[in-house]
């Protein structure tokens, strides 16, 4: 982790990943099983997690100093 940023940029990151990784993998299963519109909504569940780790980011880059 670079010096001088914050740990909450750190455990947004980890739990963006993570929250990412299990919509992504959910979403797969769905498909695999033939439920097209609950993948979709398990897909649709990664933009929040993306959004939150950008959001969190650019805020820490605004208010590094």
């Amino acid at each position: 982790m670079p010096e001088g940023l914050p740990p909450y940029v750190l455990v947004a990151r980890i739990g963006s990943i993570l929250a990412m990784s299990f919509a992504l993998a959910i979403g797969f299963l769905f498909l695999l099983a033939g439920w097209v519109l609950l993948s979709l909504a398990a897909f649709a569940c990664f933009i929040p997690a993306f959004a939150l780790m950008a959001f969190v980011e650019r805020h820490a880059g605004t208010t590094k100093g």
